[in-house]
């Protein structure tokens, strides 16, 4: 199939709404079952404005659904699909967490001990 343009648009807004952090962690919290918009807040600590338009997005989607009568937001089968792919990123994520921390803690400190070099270099100028 060829790559058009409206291919690359569609898939940079599918793309952007499920890559997020909160479609992720909305997605995943809801593969355990239904959830009421509470349990979901509560659980991910988001605010009320990005829970609103995360679920409005995932929904607009087809990814997760919502039973107004009852209150609560569940997976459809093309989001169950996607969390199927999702939770091998998460675990990876998890597994190496640690190694990232340290990564970003070594670079904040040599670009720290960079700008005080390059300081004292254009002070002596």
């Amino acid at each position: 199939m060829a790559t058009t343009k409206e291919h690359c648009a569609v898939r940079r807004d599918v793309l952007g709404h499920v890559g997020s952090k909160w479609s992720c962690l909305v997605l995943t919290m809801l593969d355990a079952g239904p959830r009421r918009y509470s349990e979901i807040r509560r659980a991910c600590e988001i605010s009320q404005r990005m829970l609103s338009l995360t679920l409005r997005e995932l929904e607009q989607d087809g990814l997760i659904g919502r039973d107004a009568e009852v209150g609560v937001y569940d997976l459809t089968p093309s989001g169950r699909s996607l969390v199927a792919l999702v939770k091998p990123l998460i675990a990876w994520s998890d597994e190496h967490y640690a190694h990232i921390v340290e990564s970003r803690d070594r670079y904040a400190a040599a670009m720290t001990a960079s700008a005080i070099s390059a300081g004292r270099d254009s002070k002596a100028m």
